[in-house]
C-alpha cells in the first residue's frame, strides 16, 4: 500500500461534523461526551467517528481507498450543500435535498456497531450449521468430503470428528466478515434506504436563541415509532413502515424528521422541543455525543430539562 493512501476513515463525515463547532471548520472544536470513559473534552473532527481502514475493500484489479475516494467526492458536493443550508437555515435547493438524504442513508447504514450486529448474526448461524454438521459423524466425514472434492479446502486439513466436535462443544472460537463485505453490503443497503427516505415528508426545526441548540452523535440516524404507546408488541420500526419518524440533526442549529404522514415544512424549536430531540439522541449513541459546548439541553423520561455539563453525573440513571 502505497503511502498517500488515506488509513483513518470516517463513518460520521469531518464535513457534517464541524456544523456542531462554534466556527464550523475542521480546525474548530466539538465539545464530545465519551460515555466508555466518562470524559468531556474538545477535539476536532478529525479525531472522532473514524477507524483505520473502515471503508478499505481487498479485491483484485481495484485500489483499496476505492471506496474512501468515491466517499470523500460525494462529501466534497456535500460540504457545500450543508454551508448553504446553515447559512440560509432552510433547505432551498432540491439537489441539497437530495445530498443531505444521501448522507443520511449512508449514516443510517455504516458503523461499527452495525457491522457488530452483522458478524453476530452470521456468527450464530454458522455456528449453528456447525452443529448440523456435526450431529452425527457419518454426516461430518460426507460434508468435508464434499467440500475437499470441490476445492473447497484440502483433504489433508480436515480435522478427525472428534477433535472437530471438541473445538465446537468448547464454543472458543469467533466468525471474523471482512471489511469487504460489510462495504459491500452497506453500498447495497443505501440503495434500498434512500428511496424510502425520498418518500417521507421532512420537517425542518429550527432552534430558537437560547435553547442551547442540538447535539448529535457517533449513531446520528435515528429511526424509531412516531407514536410508542401505539406500538406495543410491534417488532423494530423500518424505514420502509407508516407510524415511524426518522430524527437527524443536521447542525447546532438544524433538525429533520422525516414521516410518511406529517407536513413538509419549516418550523422553530423553543428550548423544550429542542431538549426532547437531544434526549432522543442520548437514547442512541454507540460511544459519544458531540455539541458545539456543554451548554446544550436535553430531556430524559423523567420530564426535567438539563444541561449538558451534567449529562455523565446523571448516566447512570438511564436506561439506554
Amino acid at each position: 500500500m502505497t503511502a498517500n493512501i488515506s488509513r483513518n476513515h470516517h463513518w460520521v463525515p469531518q464535513c457534517y461534523l464541524k456544523g456542531f463547532t462554534k466556527g464550523r471548520s475542521k480546525k474548530s472544536t466539538l465539545h464530545v461526551t465519551d460515555f466508555e470513559t466518562g470524559r468531556q473534552f474538545p477535539t476536532v473532527p478529525r479525531n472522532v467517528a473514524a477507524g483505520r481502514d473502515f471503508n478499505r475493500v481487498d479485491i483484485d484489479g481495484i485500489p483499496p481507498d476505492y471506496v474512501e475516494s468515491g466517499i470523500a467526492v460525494f462529501e466534497g458536493k456535500l460540504d457545500k450543500a450543508l454551508e448553504r443550508i446553515c447559512r440560509e437555515r432552510e433547505i432551498k435547493d432540491p439537489e441539497d435535498r437530495n445530498l443531505v438524504l444521501n448522507l443520511i442513508a449512508l449514516l443510517a447504514v455504516r458503523n461499527p456497531g452495525m457491522r457488530e450486529n452483522v458478524r453476530r448474526s452470521l456468527e450464530q448461524v454458522m455456528k449453528r450449521v456447525m452443529d448440523l454438521t456435526l450431529a452425527t459423524k457419518e454426516r461430518y466425514e460426507s460434508s468435508f468430503a464434499q467440500a475437499a472434492r470441490v476445492g473447497a479446502l484440502q483433504s489433508e486439513d480436515i480435522l478427525p470428528y472428534e477433535r472437530m466436535r471438541d473445538f465446537v462443544d468448547r464454543d472458543e472460537y469467533a466468525i471474523s466478515v471482512s471489511t469487504t463485505h460489510h462495504v459491500g453490503q452497506e453500498l447495497k443497503l443505501v440503495d434500498s434506504v434512500l428511496p424510502l427516505l425520498g418518500q417521507r415528508r421532512w420537517l425542518l426545526a429550527r432552534a430558537l436563541p437560547g435553547t442551547g441548540g442540538f447535539i448529535t452523535s457517533d449513531h446520528p440516524v435515528i429511526l424509531q415509532w412516531a407514536d410508542r404507546p401505539m406500538t406495543d408488541g410491534l417488532g423494530g420500526p423500518g424505514f420502509a413502515l407508516r407510524g415511524t419518524e426518522v430524527l437527524f440533526t443536521i447542525s447546532h442549529d438544524l433538525a429533520m424528521i422525516g414521516t410518511f404522514e406529517g407536513p413538509d415544512e419549516v418550523v422553530d424549536a423553543d428550548e423544550a422541543q429542542v431538549a426532547l430531540m437531544n434526549g432522543v439522541i442520548l437514547g442512541h449513541w454507540q460511544r459519544q455525543i458531540y455539541a458545539r459546548d456543554d451548554r446544550f439541553r436535553y430531556r430524559m423520561r423523567d420530564g426535567e430539562i438539563r444541561r449538558g455539563a451534567d449529562v455523565l453525573r446523571h448516566l447512570g440513571t438511564w436506561q439506554r
